[in-house]
């Protein structure tokens, strides 16, 4: 993301509350480029965007998974047929794997 047209120290940024999310490192779902922007310059910790979209949340192991296809593509680089399925591999990762996009890879 290239925050340096919201980041004019002179000024304030004023963001829309267009809904087009994006999902940062830190696993957090923005509102938009702008808010993540914003947000990013008040916390003075460079953030990074993962992919456009919501984040997912996996906390839990699932032991009954639906046949639903709603692909989605992990950090290693394989298609998980459903947000059950990647989310029992994250857990199973112990949180190092995330999502790089919806879709396949």
């Amino acid at each position: 993301v290239d925050c340096s047209k919201y980041n004019r120290r002179s000024s304030r940024i004023i963001c829309t509350r267009e809904w087009e999310p994006i999902c940062g490192i830190d696993g957090k779902t923005y509102g938009n480029e702008c808010i993540f922007c914003l947000l990013n310059r008040n916390k003075g910790i460079p953030l990074r965007k993962l992919y456009d979209d919501k984040c997912i949340d996996c906390l839990e192991y699932s032991d009954a998974c639906s046949k639903d296809y709603l692909p989605l593509c992990g950090s290693d680089g394989i298609n998980y047929a459903n947000k059950c399925l990647f989310c029992n591999a994250v857990v199973m990762s112990r949180g190092a794997l995330f999502l790089t996009n919806y879709g396949p890879c």
